[in-house]
């Protein structure tokens, strides 16, 4: 029986996803003439290139990985794809705060589904951490919400119930690889925004927006999403969706970082109290003793993990 992670590891990379997913505005605010889905077509292809790497790398064939992931990771894959197209949509009708304040609903949408689909219980502790953090969220954007059209409002509503629906259509069916759901977005998603670029301005970019395709997607994307992936095996949906919270509170301190764009104070006092949530459910469950293994007949398996395969093989002599 391959290993398998705690519950407490698992926080771990679901964090460390996390933190990957936070530099992705860096990247879009470094490129010089690129539109959003002339962008969106970059990251979405060389997310798609690296994860079908990193199966290959791992010894297993990229298609075949897919066709095995079975039809709840297919789907959850298009889901995936489709989100990066409505993230784009909603930013250019709504303000970057309006979404940030909808996503961190996203965990209280998992954990209704993960009730009703799974049988999973949301223990008392995570209510009040979800609680916390999104109360941190709303002082971070405060009353700079903007306006917006119907279409960016709707699109922005939707954006947490899917995030939520994908969590949990990860966690709910096995899967012989983490990044199998990772190739079809990426790919589904070039598609599609390179249909809509071919229909606009085109496809060719200057290198340095093309780099930052390669660095937001195939970099970011491309291997923290299988993290997040293999972590939703050994973490609750609703704790899987609050961890990635860090993503919207660490955005804006790299931004102010580079290229110096100074958050408020409002920001800045949000952004602490929800990464104070995340820090104390991670440190509390820890303290807790919760090691406890999912079965193996939920959500993906330590043994997907790339390379495994093949380092117990040479460990074993190839055996």
């Amino acid at each position: 029986m391959p290993p398998q992670l705690s519950r407490t590891q698992g926080f771990l990379v679901v964090l460390g996803a996390g933190t990957m997913f936070s530099f992705g505005p860096l990247t879009f605010r470094a490129v010089v003439e690129a539109d959003e889905w002339q962008y969106l077509f970059h990251r979405a292809f060389w997310t798609g290139v690296v994860a079908a790497l990193v199966i290959a790398l791992g010894g297993r064939n990229p298609v075949r990985a897919i066709r095995a992931a079975g039809g709840r990771q297919l789907v959850a894959g298009l889901l995936l794809g489709t989100l990066f197209g409505i993230f784009v949509v909603a930013l250019s009708r709504v303000t970057a705060a309006f979404i940030l304040l909808l996503q961190c609903t996203s965990p209280f949408y998992a954990a209704l589904m993960a009730r009703l689909f799974l049988g999973e219980k949301v223990s008392r502790r995570t209510v009040l951490a979800m609680s916390v953090a999104a109360a941190g969220v709303l002082v971070m954007v405060g009353g700079n919400v903007g306006g917006g059209d119907p279409l960016g409002i709707g699109l922005a509503l939707i954006l947490p119930v899917c995030l939520g629906a994908y969590t949990v259509l990860v966690r709910s069916s096995p899967a012989e690889d983490p990044g199998a759901p990772t190739v079809v977005a990426g790919f589904f998603a070039a598609t599609v925004a390179g249909l809509i670029s071919l229909f606009g301005p085109g496809l060719a970019l200057p290198a340095r927006d093309v780099l930052m395709g390669f660095v937001g997607g195939g970099l970011l994307l491309g291997l923290g999403v299988p993290m997040w992936n293999y972590a939703h095996r050994f973490v609750p949906v609703a704790e899987v969706n609050l961890l990635l919270i860090t993503e919207v509170v660490l955005a804006p301190v790299w931004l102010w970082i580079w290229p110096g764009e100074r958050p408020s104070s409002t920001t800045l006092i949000g952004g602490g109290i929800a990464l104070a949530a995340v820090t104390w459910l991670t440190v509390v469950t820890a303290r807790a003793g919760e090691m406890e293994r999912a079965p193996r007949r939920i959500g993906l398996h330590a043994g997907a993990a790339p390379g495994y395969r093949r380092f117990v093989s040479q460990r074993n002599g190839g055996r």
